[in-house]
């Protein structure tokens, strides 16, 4: 199984240690600071991050910019909507999770850090990122086809196919097919098909 990538936003250098212990399939990607975590949505498309809002001051990166944790809540959001961000945020401070999950927050997971809370909100937060994938793909039709199309497809290159070798006789076209032809000449206009 190819380990799903979990982006950890924090300037406490342990908690990636104690994340990965909680969720030993998860490949993590750990940043301190708002400039460090975009980079790291932008290298590493993750479809969940894991982000303390409780900080004043997000540390600043080699790179520049700090920012609070909101406000790097709102800019991962920006950068690719699709991300499931679960506010980490302290139990003493319902105000800051609350105004996480207006921002955007999937969930909110207290802290200190519970293990197997954690875990239980990241995998719901992977599997809704699945969901959500599946959905775009199927209303992009990048999806495979279902039974339906291709029972259609089939059908209608059987239809073809029979009308070719019988030469256009539809008699015939029907014994090749196995079918009456009442119920020839309706597949014939259900599929479009002109038999001149």
């Amino acid at each position: 199984m190819v380990p799903r990538t979990l982006l950890v936003v924090d300037d406490d250098p342990t908690l990636e240690g104690r994340v990965q212990d909680a969720l030993p399939v998860c490949r993590i990607v750990a940043a301190g600071g708002v400039a460090d975590a975009l980079e790291a949505v932008r290298a590493h498309r993750p479809p969940v991050v894991a982000l303390s809002v409780d900080l004043a001051q997000l540390a600043e990166s080699p790179n520049g910019g700090g920012g609070d944790g909101l406000d790097a809540l709102s800019l991962i959001l920006g950068e690719a909507p699709s991300i499931k961000v679960i506010a980490l945020a302290p139990y003493d401070q319902r105000v800051l999770a609350v105004r996480a999950v207006a921002r955007g927050a999937h969930e909110v997971c207290g802290k200190p850090i519970d293990a197997q809370e954690l875990a239980g909100v990241v995998q719901r937060a992977f599997r809704r990122a699945d969901l959500e994938l599946e959905g775009r793909r199927l209303a992009t039709g990048d999806a495979p086809p279902t039974l339906r199309v291709l029972r259609d497809e089939t059908e209608r290159r059987a239809l073809l196919d029979s009308l070719a070798r019988s030469g256009g006789n539809l008699s015939a076209t029907a014994r090749l097919l196995g079918v009456s032809r009442p119920t020839l000449y309706s597949l014939l206009r259900q599929h479009g098909i002109r038999a001149d």
